[in-house]
This record gives C-alpha cells, sequence and structure tokens, in this order.
C-alpha cells in the first residue's frame, strides 16, 4: 500500500470516529444511515464505529465500539487489518481496546476507552 494510500485510508477513519464523537456529544433527531460506518478499499474490510456509555447509563463508561468485517464475508478480518484500523483511529488509544468474542466467526468487534 503506497503512503498515499495509507493517509486516505487514516483521514477516512479519523472522519468516522469525529462523527461518532459528534453524535455522542450532540445526538440527531434523526439517525443517518450509514453514518458511522466506512469501508476501507485498501484493506477489503468494512468498519462500524460508534460512541456510548457502557453500560447504557449515566454512570456508564465512555466507550467507542468498533465492527470490522471484510467486505466480502468470507473470512474474519486479520489481525494485520486490525491493528492497521485501530491504530489509524484511535492513535496510541488503540493499545487499549479490547476484543469482544460475541460478533460470531466473521466479525471482530472492540471496546476502545474514549478521551
Amino acid at each position: 500500500m503506497t503512503d498515499d494510500g495509507r493517509s486516505g485510508m487514516a483521514e477516512q477513519l479519523r472522519s468516522l470516529r469525529e462523527r461518532a464523537d459528534e453524535d455522542f456529544e450532540q445526538p440527531p433527531g434523526i439517525k443517518v444511515s450509514g453514518r458511522h460506518q466506512v469501508d476501507v478499499v485498501e484493506l477489503g474490510v468494512r468498519v462500524a464505529v460508534t460512541r456510548s456509555r457502557y453500560p447504557n447509563r449515566d454512570d456508564g463508561v465512555d466507550q467507542y465500539a468498533v465492527t470490522l468485517t471484510r467486505s466480502r464475508l468470507d473470512q474474519a478480518p486479520a489481525d494485520s487489518e486490525v491493528s492497521l484500523v485501530l491504530r489509524a483511529t484511535f492513535g496510541a488509544a488503540a493499545e487499549d481496546a479490547v476484543e469482544r468474542t460475541a460478533g460470531g466467526p466473521l466479525v471482530r468487534m472492540f471496546r476502545v476507552p474514549a478521551g
């Protein structure tokens, strides 16, 4: 992948995180379909990012929920793809990402602390 491909991917993923932050801080009255997901063509993965409190209460922990799937749904995203996506989206906070096991065989799900 060229540096231009990586910078374009990184910008696309940062923008996705920014939309999640905007909707967390000022929830829209109407949910916009697709606002929280993006297809990263360079890697062949679809990434969804939302931000909420877990559990969903005022005293819940402010976290991002990240879901990765292969665009073709033929296999789960590889560790190298996950690492690239998390680092591009969250920077150093990617080290604090915790994988959840409830996603099924083709889905990788993570929680990343906000802030």
